[in-house]
Formats: structure tokens, C-alpha cells, sequence
């Protein structure tokens, strides 16, 4: 589990506590106000035994006082922590983990050097290099089929990303069925163009849907 994992749990566990701590002290003030009012309501002639009376009465009011003090502040804790798990998870809902972000990172990249890489092939005086690079990109491409969103993502969020995978990894797959020949057909060639250009489409989805700068990626390449 990651860092955030544990401090979710810890936080969560936290909360739960202060809150069966807070209910605790609530009840038992209740119950000491329960055993104050029976007091109050006893008649005693006796005066010795009426300031005895009395002074039970005033330690129990004290007492009922500082339970409600302690279970208003547990309660506090309780709610305040309760809110900083829910925050927390909402993070994770809605943010890419490093796994996914790593991905994104590849997939920009990957996509674009194709781009480049398909654009040197009708005028390639090496096919044999040309053949290579394209091989490789399309092993690359095609490594996207293993990989899935993270569960902890919203759903929304996780059918977005698993779609962007699975273009990725089709991508690939068609670009390894292509020889440098067919691809330098114009038909074909502008044909896996516009296939990129619908993965591309998604990926701006995904930059959006998550908040990935692209202009820092662009600046990286």
C-alpha cells in the first residue's frame, strides 16, 4: 500500500476512535445528569445530610461538565479527522497515482515519437532502421494492454484511463502488422495517422480529466 493508504487507515482509525470515545463521555454524562436530578429531587430535613446532599450535587454537576467538555472535543477530533479521511481518499478518487502518471508520461511521448518516426519513412534511406525503430515503438505500444487504472480512481476516471490503454495497445498492434512498405501506401499511411489521432484525442481527455500539464510535457521533449 502506498503512503497515502496508511494515512488514510490511520487517520479513519483515528476518527472511529474519537467518536467511540465522544459517545462514551456523552453517555456517562447523561447518566451522571440522570443521577444528579434524582438527587436534587430528594427532601432531607436533616441539615448535616442536606449540605452532604448538596455538595454530591455540586461534584456531580462538575463531574456531568466535564464529560460533556470531553466528549464535545473527542467529537470534534472525530468529525475534523473524519473529514481529513474523506479528503483523502477524495485525492486519490481523483488524482493518477505514480503508476498511472508513468504511464501518461510514456504514452505522450511514445505517441508523438511515432508521429515523428512515421513521418521519416517515405523518405527513409535506411528501411532497415527505419524497420527497427517502428518494431520497437510498436513493442512499447503494445506493453499498454497490460496495464490497467487504478482502482482507487473514481469510475469515471478508471474507464477513461482503461480505454486510453487499450487504444494504445491496439495502436501497437496494427503499427507491428505494417511493414515499412504498406505504410509508405499513402492510404494506409493516412489511415494510422488518423488512428493517432483519435488515441491523441483521448489522451486530451485524460490531460484534462486528471489536470496533466501537457505544456511541461511538451517542454520535457
Amino acid at each position: 500500500m502506498s503512503i497515502l493508504d496508511w494515512l488514510f487507515i490511520g487517520i479513519l482509525s483515528t476518527a472511529i476512535l474519537c467518536i467511540i470515545f465522544a459517545v462514551v463521555f456523552l453517555i456517562s454524562y447523561f447518566l451522571t445528569k440522570k443521577k444528579r436530578l434524582a438527587l436534587k429531587q430528594r427532601r432531607i430535613k436533616n441539615k448535616k445530610k442536606r449540605r452532604v446532599l448538596k455538595k454530591k450535587i455540586h461534584l456531580l454537576k462538575q463531574k456531568g461538565k466535564k464529560q460533556m467538555q470531553s466528549g464535545m472535543i473527542f467529537l470534534s477530533l472525530g468529525v475534523i479527522l473524519a473529514g481529513g479521511a474523506a479528503f483523502s481518499r477524495y485525492h486519490q478518487a481523483t488524482n493518477l497515482g505514480n503508476r498511472d502518471s508513468d504511464a501518461i508520461v510514456e504514452g505522450y511521448y511514445l505517441l508523438n515519437k511515432t508521429s515523428e518516426q512515421l513521418g521519416t519513412i517515405e523518405g527513409t534511406t535506411n528501411v532497415e532502421k527505419t524497420r527497427k525503430n517502428l518494431r520497437e515503438l510498436a513493442a512499447k505500444l503494445s506493453g499498454f494492454g497490460v496495464r490497467y487504472a487504478d482502482p482507487r480512481l473514481t469510475v469515471d476516471g478508471q474507464q477513461l484511463l482503461n480505454r486510453y490503454y487499450t487504444q494504445m495497445k491496439e495502436i501497437g498492434l496494427n503499427l507491428n502488422n505494417q511493414s515499412i512498405e504498406s505504410l509508405q501506401e499513402k492510404t494506409t499511411y493516412d489511415n494510422y495517422l488518423a488512428d493517432i489521432k483519435k488515441v491523441k484525442t483521448i489522451q486530451k481527455k485524460v490531460f484534462t480529466y486528471f489536470n496533466v500539464n501537457e505544456s511541461a510535457l511538451s517542454q520535457k521533449k
